[in-house]
């Protein structure tokens, strides 16, 4: 109920037809200025002439994705998907694939978690890349990078938006936080020798 007493009620709108144009090339010119700064903040992910079968397209795509999510300024979409990229190299790495002692989800994914960073760093991926300048890896410590990916993926995401689709400073310095450690530990591992 609103304050006069009336019953409010969520629905879903068909744009008009041509809606989008005209909403994508106002977003565009009002936020250019941030896009193009938000862009030259976001590093460029870069592969040189390489057999395609060796480069993990859909992993790179996720980093790829979360840069572009970022330089948009949809933090919580960058967010989650610089998460789930380092989710997904940990489940497929084949040091870790079969690895008795990681903590999994019901589905057996691999949960991204201070103690599963602790194991993966032991079986040689690159997790220190994921770290904070000031924090060490503690399998009962949080560490950002982990606690970031655990708000997204509980819903508890309020910190960083102040009204629907409107975020908070914060959130773009914790997305672009995300994404460049994510990007790190991509690289760190690619280059490692990581092979899914």
């Amino acid at each position: 109920m609103d304050a006069h007493g009336k019953s409010t009620e969520a629905s879903l709108l068909q744009p008009r037809e041509g809606a989008g144009k005209y909403w994508w090339e106002t977003f565009v010119r009002t936020h250019i200025s941030e896009i193009n700064r938000r862009f030259n903040q976001a590093k460029a992910l870069y592969i040189p002439n390489l057999e395609s079968s060796l480069v993990p397209l859909d992993l790179f795509s996720y980093v790829r994705e979360a840069a572009l999510c970022f330089e948009i300024g949809r933090y919580l979409a960058a967010i989650l998907l610089a998460s789930k990229s380092v989710e997904l190299i940990m489940a497929r790495d084949t040091r870790t694939r079969a690895h008795p002692e990681l903590r999994r989800a019901a589905d057996n994914t691999i949960t991204l978690c201070s103690r599963n960073l602790v194991i993966a760093r032991k079986l040689g991926l690159p997790v220190d890349r994921l770290l904070s300048p000031e924090e060490v890896l503690n399998p009962e410590a949080p560490i950002l990078f982990a606690d970031r990916a655990a708000r997204v993926n509980t819903g508890s995401v309020t910190i960083w938006f102040s009204a629907i689709s409107e975020y908070v400073a914060l959130a773009e310095k914790e997305a672009l936080d995300q994404l460049e450690k994510a990007q790190r530990f991509l690289v760190g591992w690619f280059n490692e020798g990581g092979r899914t």
